[in-house]
């Protein structure tokens, strides 16, 4: 019989699937890839280029023609790869939000719920 084993969820905050347009800048310059997730935590972000972990970066998300992107400090807390049967890219974990940040993030989540 298989393992009937339930799993808890680790993360803090729920996860939205989104396929968002973004924009990683780095030490080393600007990583053009898609947000495909998104929490009031962090996101994932799709890419074949590496960051290593505990790097310090900018997301910049794209919200439509009418509206200014959303720009949030976060910092790389894991590197995804192909290997586990998974998108390539980074999961970055939000620091420092403002109260304005949070609040827009919170309705680009509620939005894409």
């Amino acid at each position: 019989m298989g393992d009937l084993t339930v799993h808890p969820e680790r993360r803090a905050f729920p996860r939205v699937r989104v396929r968002i347009e973004s924009l990683v800048s780095t030490p080393n310059g600007p990583i053009r890839g898609q947000t495909m997730d998104l929490s009031a935590g962090g996101a994932f972000v799709t890419t074949t280029r590496a960051v290593a972990v505990g790097t310090p970066v900018r997301l910049t998300m794209h919200r439509g023609d009418a509206r200014n992107p959303l720009v949030l400090d976060a910092e790389v807390v894991r590197i995804g790869g192909t290997r586990e049967g998974r998108f390539a890219g980074l999961g970055l974990r939000f620091v420092g939000l403002s109260q304005l940040e949070a609040t827009l993030l919170q309705a680009m989540l509620c939005s894409a719920a």
